[in-house]
């Protein structure tokens, strides 16, 4: 069993509704104004998924399934946000959409965090240093993932350097939080 904690339907809507923007940009509709029918089932799949994940789960597990359909509806924001990350990887997007894309998902996952993570989520989100320090290390590694970096020596550093700063940041927002990182 678990106790929920409720989350206001204000809320739910801006989850659902980042969610559904995340899907959709995910799914890269400028290549699917060209693609067969069938493949257009992508995104209304994505937005089905959406509607159903995105919402934050806010339960505080007292005592929990093993089995698939519990797990997976337990943790579905961050099968969700996994899920639109594949999504956006298996096609080459432009940049633009590519930082609609990173800009949408730390949006949802900030908001995720901040609802589920109670009063410590809360403080997390005003204290306004952790969404810019986690907005500055996406655009680098976004910055890093398009580098044109064919035939260049300095590319591994370019990389290794985005996903130092992606640690460090994310070392920060656990550490704000009070939580030792693993």
């Amino acid at each position: 069993m678990s106790t929920p904690i409720s989350t206001p339907i204000s809320t739910t809507r801006a989850a659902r509704s980042l969610g559904i923007a995340l899907a959709l940009a995910s799914a890269d509709p400028v290549a699917l104004a060209h693609a067969p029918r069938l493949t257009l089932l992508v995104p209304v799949a994505a937005v089905a998924a959406a509607w159903w994940a995105s919402p934050v789960v806010a339960d505080r597990p007292v005592r929990h399934s093993w089995a698939w359909g519990a797990q997976l509806s337990r943790h579905r924001n961050t099968v969700f946000a996994a899920g639109c990350v594949l999504l956006a990887a298996a096609s080459s997007p432009p940049l633009w959409l590519a930082a609609c894309v990173t800009a949408l998902l730390l949006g949802y996952l900030l908001l995720a965090d901040a609802v589920a993570a109670g009063p410590a989520g809360a403080r997390q989100w005003r204290s306004r240093a952790v969404p810019a320090a986690a907005y500055g290390a996406s655009a680098l590694v976004l910055l890093a993932a398009f580098a044109p970096v064919g035939g260049v020596t300095w590319g591994r550093l370019v990389a290794a350097l985005a996903v130092v700063g992606s640690a460090v940041v994310a070392g920060l927002a656990l550490w704000s939080r009070g939580i030792d990182p693993p």
